[in-house]
């Protein structure tokens, strides 16, 4: 596992967990949690992009 998915998965496991507790009526709640998992998933893909060239 890559230093950035062995830091970052433990983050969007929590939000993931909170992301799941929240009853489907907060959608905008919902939402954020969404774009930070999004965010975070895609920060582990570019930094593993970044070191598959060095």
């Amino acid at each position: 596992m890559s230093p950035a998915r062995e830091h970052y998965n433990p983050v969007i496991t929590n939000l993931l967990r909170e992301h799941d507790r929240l009853p489907h009526d907060k959608i905008d709640e919902r939402k954020s949690f969404q774009r930070q998992i999004l965010f975070l998933m895609n920060a582990i893909k570019l930094d593993e992009f970044e070191q598959s060239f060095s």
